[in-house]
């Protein structure tokens, strides 16, 4: 099992300040280090098909969940998130949800399709639970798994996940097919989600 931030860009505020963070992050992500902190994807969002619109969303790899939690205060990427003023209100540059859960291992390829989802809240368990078995056939792969600490934002979440698709174009255009209707029905989601679920759906393409 490894670690997770599954990652939603609400807003960038102040675009010169949220890259030089970015830029002095960059070295810090490369798998290298004692917490393996590896940038797996941040991508412009094609289309958030569920929820109201997140621009962008990331992914990091982390050799554990504790990894995941304890990299946020290491005093280099501390460094790094300073430039975008302090430490404990990031506002002012960025609005964006970092939430650390533990999942499978997650493998990428250029030019797959993504869904990088944030549940805010699960209305009905049992509901969602039988709609997730009876959607898993449909993706190519998923991570995903209870928030166990999150770093960021003022939505609070409670499970995140990626799910793989072969291309951005099945990963944009499924929710309305009857395979993904089908499973929607096994939830009682067929006629809306919210009585069951609060949740964002964002689909990304994996860069090359």
């Amino acid at each position: 099992m490894k670690g997770y931030w599954i990652n939603h860009v609400v807003e960038i505020r102040d675009a010169e300040r949220f890259v030089a963070y970015a830029a002095a992050s960059k070295t810090l992500l490369r798998g290298d280090n004692r917490y393996g902190a590896r940038l797996k994807l941040f991508g412009s969002v094609a289309v958030t098909l569920v929820g109201k619109p997140v621009p962008h969303a990331a992914i990091v790899e982390f050799d554990s969940v504790q990894a995941a939690i304890d990299f946020w205060n290491d005093p280099d990427y501390a460094a790094a998130r300073a430039l975008m003023g302090p430490l404990d209100d990031e506002s002012a540059v960025v609005d964006r949800r970092v939430c650390c859960i533990e999942a499978e291992p997650l493998t990428l390829t250029a030019k797959q399709g993504l869904w990088v989802n944030h549940v805010q809240v699960i209305i009905n368990e049992s509901a969602f639970f039988r709609y997730a078995e009876a959607s898993m056939p449909l993706f190519t792969g998923a991570s995903f798994g209870p928030v166990v600490h999150q770093h960021a934002g003022e939505q609070k979440i409670q499970l995140a996940a990626v799910l793989g698709f072969e291309s951005i174009g099945r990963a944009t255009s499924i929710y309305g097919t009857p395979e993904y209707a089908a499973a929607l029905a096994a939830g009682g989601m067929d006629h809306g989600e919210g009585r069951v679920v609060d949740r964002t759906i964002c689909a990304v393409e994996v860069s090359e």
